[in-house]
C-alpha cells in the first residue's frame, strides 16, 4: 500500500485508512525515557522513588492504552502501519525529529552542566522550536521559572539526586 502523500499525489484523494506510524514515535520515546528515569532513581531516597514510580506508572499506563487502541485499529482494518522512504525523508525534516534530537541532547548534557541549566536550555529551545522563535524573552523567563520549580520540587523537597552543575552549587549556597 502506498503512503498517504503518494496516494494523494496520484489520485487527488486522501486514502481511506490513516497511517499511524508517525503517531507512535513520541509515545515509544516517552516510555523509553520513563524507564530510563525510573532506573536512575533506584538508589535515590524513597520519596524520589515513589514519585518516579507514580508519574512513570501513569505515563506507561497512558501509553499502553494508546498502543492498545492503535493495535485495535490495525486489527480492525481501520488504520495502516507503514513506513515508506518518502515518509522517512519527510520525517528527517520535521519538528518531531528536531524535538527528539533535542531530548537526546538534553540527556547527554544533563550530567555535565547539571539539572537546572540543562532543563532551562531544553525548555527554552523546545518552546522556541515549537513557537517558531516568537517571543524568545518570554520563553526564556518561562523556562527559568519552570526549571526553578523543578529544582524546588525535586531537589529541595524530594531530595532527588539529580546531576549538579554550577547553578545548583550557587542555589545551594543561597538556600
Amino acid at each position: 500500500m502506498q503512503t498517504k502523500d503518494a496516494h494523494l499525489a496520484e489520485t487527488g484523494q486522501a486514502p481511506d485508512k490513516p497511517n499511524i506510524a508517525g503517531e507512535l514515535i513520541i509515545p515509544v520515546l516517552g516510555v523509553l525515557f520513563t524507564i530510563y528515569y525510573i532506573v536512575t532513581v533506584l538508589d535515590s531516597p524513597w520519596t524520589a522513588q515513589v514519585n518516579a514510580f507514580m508519574v512513570g506508572s501513569l505515563l506507561i499506563l497512558t501509553a499502553l492504552i494508546f498502543f492498545i487502541k492503535k493495535i485495535h485499529s490495525l486489527w480492525g482494518g481501520v488504520a495502516i502501519l507503514e513506513i515508506s522512504p518518502l515518509a522517512v525523508s519527510n520525517a528527517m525534516r520535521s519538528n518531531q525529529l528536531r524535538f527528539t534530537l533535542l531530548i537526546l541532547a538534553y540527556l547527554s548534557v544533563l550530567e555535565v552542566i547539571g539539572f537546572v541549566l540543562a532543563t532551562v536550555l531544553f525548555f527554552f529551545l523546545s518552546m522556541c522550536m515549537l513557537g517558531a522563535g516568537r517571543r524568545p524573552f518570554l520563553k526564556l523567563l518561562i523556562a527559568i521559572f519552570m526549571s526553578l520549580i523543578g529544582y524546588v520540587v525535586f531537589i529541595l523537597m524530594f531530595q532527588t539526586r539529580l546531576p549538579k552543575g554550577p547553578v545548583e552549587t550557587i542555589l545551594a549556597g543561597l538556600v
